[in-house]
């Protein structure tokens, strides 16, 4: 497989760099490879904007908007670095099996194990989310 097809299949981890939508990626490629981590880590990752529209909508504090800023430049970061990771063990998968499509990402060991960690990353990612809304809350 050329650097071209690689760089195609992996177009989705441009989401992250958007700000306003790093976890569509992973839901995309979630549904994709119908793995339901994937899918849980995007929504994970687009829970921050959603407690920023409600609590918008309820607050209209401007110190609010700049605490809720750096948690979502943070949740895009760390969608982003998650992002480039899995795409890089794709493009790995990819070049083991030339149609991905047909397979899933879960039947291969390097799969199974991706499913795994992608679990503990994104519980940890889930966690450190809600811990920083409390603290934000507090304040």
């Amino acid at each position: 497989m050329n650097a071209f097809e690689k760089i195609k299949k992996s177009w989705w981890v441009i989401f992250p760099f958007t700000f306003l939508f790093p976890g569509v990626g992973f839901i995309y490629i979630g549904m994709k490879f119908n793995n339901k981590n994937w899918i849980l880590e995007g929504i994970t990752y687009e829970l921050p904007w959603f407690f920023y529209l409600v609590a918008s909508a309820i607050y209209s504090s401007y110190s609010m908007i700049i605490y809720y800023g750096w948690i979502l430049l943070l949740a895009a970061f760390i969608a982003l670095i998650r992002s480039i990771m899995v795409a890089i063990k794709l493009v790995d998968i990819y070049d083991m099996d030339e149609n991905p499509v047909v397979t899933k990402v879960t039947s291969t060991p390097m799969g199974k194990a991706k499913e795994d960690s992608s679990l503990g990353a994104c519980c940890i990612c889930v966690i450190f989310i809600f811990i920083i809304f409390a603290f934000v809350a507090i304040l």
